[in-house]
């Protein structure tokens, strides 16, 4: 089986080791940025307009300006997509035919779970509450993928052993 999409099986566990800090900071994120040590970084913005704004070219700024950024939640954004990477496609010890199956059967599946999901949020979350739900919606489908994935595969280990 040609599998050249996957990371080394070591990868799995510098992942874990690295989702749990920062999926803990993810969450303190979302009750209160306040209990975050600030990170200001001078950055160039690729475009610093008015946030969310309704009124039409007020304000807006040139693109391409330095600005100082709070950097704390870009950092947490990375940490999070790094890790859940480096789970989610990490070799198994007993990858085969069945474990790339469970792997697309999974996929197909957080996706699909993934649009129902938006679908229900557009209809009964509105303003900042929709914001943060985008906000956690970034990271739904591959961590549903990994959900989905670890419980398939515990299963068919299970099952098997059980016969």
């Amino acid at each position: 089986m040609n599998s050249n999409y996957l990371f080394p099986m070591v990868c799995k566990r510098i992942g874990w080791a690295l989702f749990v800090p920062f999926a803990i900071m993810g969450v303190i994120l979302l009750i209160d940025d306040m209990l975050l040590p600030a990170l200001p970084c001078k950055v160039i913005a690729l475009f610093n307009g008015p946030e969310l704004s309704t009124e039409s070219d007020v304000g807006l700024s040139p693109a391409f300006q330095f600005i100082t950024n709070n950097m704390i939640d870009e950092l947490i954004v990375w940490g999070l997509t790094i890790a859940m990477a480096l789970i989610a496609f990490s070799r198994e010890s007993d990858e085969d035919e069945y474990v790339e199956h469970l792997r697309s059967k999974s996929l197909v599946w957080s996706l699909k779970f993934n649009m129902v999901l938006l679908l229900v949020a557009t209809l009964f979350l509105y303003g900042a509450n929709f914001v943060t739900f985008n906000w956690i919606y970034l990271f739904g489908i591959p961590l549903l993928y990994i959900i989905r994935f670890e419980y398939e595969l515990y299963h068919f280990r299970h099952v098997n052993d059980d016969e």
